[in-house]
């Protein structure tokens, strides 16, 4: 006769929903690939844009790097929205108003991935037009402010929700606090120094990694418990 050291089944292990591992994963996945495909696609490109007319000069000198950075760009920013409500899950029950306000805002910024495919014609205009005719297109059509509006609440928004987010999920303790200052520093570093070329490479880097961190938690959570949040 011989013995298992395996624990019985209990009631929650049997009773788990059948998507409760794919949510689990898939939310884990999330954190991990929004932050390095964000980085990726900066990495991808040799931006020198302390002026307008160097960042439509970069548009000819490397076409080809931004358009295909721009895709990688694309999906980045979408995977911050399901990374954000991820932590959300995390941090529900420990700190719900938080979380509440965090979704939100996540949500709010979800148009940013749409904003990309402005690049496509920013690189249209720097290599169909003289460089003062499409410098001044350019300067035309981001004097409308009502594209002021939509970037800014997109931009803020996803910054402001995944960073309140992982602050909900370290209020909760469900993460330690080390991911919620590399966030908080990578996003400050991303916003504020947003013409250099590598500054804003090392600030998502260190998004990179406060998600990424967040994300092999949730990957190592049991299912019961992943339930349970």
């Amino acid at each position: 006769m011989t013995t298992t050291t395996e624990p019985a089944p209990t009631a929650a292990a049997t009773d788990l929903k059948p998507q409760t591992r794919f949510r689990r994963i898939g939310g884990a996945l999330s954190l991990l690939g929004a932050g390095t495909l964000t980085c990726v696609s900066l990495l991808m490109i040799p931006y020198q844009n302390e002026t307008h007319a160097e960042y439509l000069q970069t548009g000819v000198d490397h076409r080809t790097n931004i358009l295909w950075a721009a895709v990688v760009l694309h999906f980045g920013y979408l995977l911050l929205v399901p990374a954000a409500f991820t932590l959300v899950r995390l941090a529900r029950r420990g700190a719900p108003r938080t979380s509440l306000v965090a979704m939100v805002l996540a949500g709010l910024g979800s148009g940013l991935s749409g904003i990309i495919v402005v690049d496509f014609y920013d690189v249209a205009l720097a290599n169909s037009l003289p460089a003062d005719q499409a410098l001044d297109i350019w300067n035309l059509a981001g004097s409308y402010g009502q594209g002021a509006i939509i970037a800014a609440s997109s931009v803020f928004g996803i910054a402001l929700g995944v960073n309140l987010a992982v602050y909900a999920a370290w209020r909760a303790r469900a993460i330690p606090v080390y991911p919620l200052v590399l966030n908080v520093v990578g996003w400050v570093v991303f916003t504020m120094f947003s013409g250099d070329p590598w500054l804003p490479s090392i600030g998502t880097g260190l998004v990179a990694v406060g998600l990424g961190w967040a994300g092999l938690i949730v990957l190592k959570t049991r299912d019961e418990v992943w339930a349970r949040m």
